[in-house]
């Protein structure tokens, strides 16, 4: 019988032999390599999940933050410039007005009838004394008629009165009638006589209105308007019907200008004036202020007063009832050294010393343009408006300046002199201004977006919108 060796391995699962062979032992328990990588795979997700849920918390919370808890973001200071000049500065007195011809003529009937025929329409020139338009004559030939007939028995009635107070004079004379029957025949003539005088004004009156029957022209002009039509009534009455409006000599027109009281004191007889109309746009036209009335007109608690312009319109492009934009020129400069009205109003913000690198000092420039300012609205409002003649204001501009290392801008000291819409005169300048020279006339900031999706100028900082104070 054959002997069997049984040979027990000590070495370790996993472990070769000595000839670098696996045991079976070894092999025969030990799982297949894919299961062993799926099953470490598992487990490096298992521990990597916590990471990935605390990074989305973040990114998250992140967002949350950009969306709705960041500030905005700051913008930085806008500066604009505008250069000094010399040039032409005029002021003038705004107003409105309606044109309307010298005189106008409203032509009506003094007796009733219907318009038989029309001889004038609109737009014809007439002179005076042109038959215009014809009334039905004939109620009023048979009126004449009967005024006549009875202006014949009225002086036969005379005749007859005159020839019984003769007879009746001789009569008494040789005393073959008493007193008191002459009496009666001459009061009889005294009736003739007066009934005689009244039917003779009735029939000069029927002619009269038998006259006014033809309508003439009382002038010499063009016929604006014609009320009436051929077969329509005319009822004379307490209202008299118009029937043309005649505009005479439309070559010479008036402007009637409402100007408000807070500017009739500038405004004087003799002034030049520029208009301009809406039908021509760009086309200036002149004139001359002929007559300041002093009658109120008040509408709405707005007081305004009438100035009558005269213009001459010799090419007829006015028409009368245009709206004009009046410009009444109450003083002018001629080749004067001015700035932007802008500039000399504008009251900078904070940051606007941080921005152009002026130092602490300068708040001071600030102080007193801020006092000036009140000064000026102080001397505007007595003196009815700003910058008129004789009326000088105090400002401070900041001139832009040349220095890279300094400050940016220089406050410079003016005296102001006449000030239209857009300039302002310069009379004096500390330090001494020259044409050229960069004003600022505004700064401000562009803020971001708010949570509303709206943005503003200037943004919720004091004074980012400085450029416009003052104004």
């Amino acid at each position: 019988m054959a002997e069997t060796k049984v040979i027990i391995s000590r070495e370790a699962p996993g472990s070769t032999t000595t000839d670098g062979t696996i045991p079976k032992a070894a092999t025969a328990g030990a799982p297949p390599s894919p299961v062993l990588k799926k099953t470490t795979l598992g487990r490096s997700k298992r521990n990597l999940t916590p990471l990935y849920i605390t990074l989305g918390i973040l990114f998250c919370g992140f967002l949350v933050w950009l969306l709705f808890f960041r500030g905005p973001k700051e913008a930085p200071l806008t500066i604009r410039y505008a250069a000094a000049d010399y040039g032409d500065i005029t002021q003038s007195v705004t107003a409105t007005g309606a044109l309307q011809a010298t005189t106008t003529v409203q032509v009506g009937s003094q007796v009733s009838g219907l318009v038989k025929k029309i001889f004038a329409d609109y737009n014809t020139k007439v002179h005076r004394g042109q038959l215009l338009a014809l009334l039905d004559t004939a109620p009023y030939v048979e009126a004449v008629t009967q005024a006549r007939a009875t202006l014949t028995k009225a002086r036969s009635d005379l005749a007859l009165a005159k020839a019984n107070e003769a007879r009746s004079r001789i009569l008494l004379a040789q005393q073959l009638i008493a007193q008191q029957d002459f009496d009666a025949t001459e009061n009889a003539l005294r009736d003739a006589e007066a009934t005689l005088g009244v039917d003779s004004a009735q029939y000069e009156q029927s002619m009269v209105n038998l006259g006014y029957t033809q309508i003439r022209s009382p002038v010499d002009g063009v016929v604006q308007a014609r009320n009436v039509d051929s077969g329509q009534t005319v009822a004379a009455g307490l209202n008299v019907t118009v029937l043309y409006v005649i505009a005479e000599d439309l070559t010479q027109m008036q402007v009637a200008a409402n100007v408000d009281e807070a500017d009739i004191g500038e405004v004087k007889v003799g002034q030049d004036v520029n208009f301009t109309v809406d039908a021509y746009p760009g086309e200036k036209f002149s004139g001359t202020v002929w007559q300041v009335r002093i009658n109120p007109v008040t509408t709405q608690n707005v007081v305004t007063y009438t100035v009558i312009i005269n213009t001459s319109n010799p090419e007829g492009k006015l028409f009368p009832g245009m709206t004009a934009t009046v410009n009444i020129i109450s003083d002018t400069r001629q080749n004067v050294l001015r700035v932007p009205v802008a500039a000399a109003r504008f009251v900078p913000p904070p940051e606007f010393f941080t921005e152009t690198k002026l130092p602490d000092t300068a708040t001071k420039f600030r102080r007193q343009h801020t006092a000036s300012t009140t000064d000026t609205k102080d001397t505007t409002r007595h003196h009815g408006g700003a910058g008129i003649a004789g009326a000088s204001g105090f400002a401070t501009i900041y001139v832009k300046s040349n220095s890279k290392t300094g400050p940016q801008v220089t406050p410079v000291h003016i005296v102001e002199g006449l000030t239209d819409a857009n300039n302002t005169e310069v009379l004096r300048a500390t330090p001494p201004l020259k044409p050229g020279d960069s004003v600022v006339v505004a700064a401000f900031t562009l803020a971001a977006p708010t949570s509303s999706g709206t943005s503003a100028i200037g943004g919720s900082r004091p004074g980012g919108g400085g450029g416009f104070r003052g104004r």
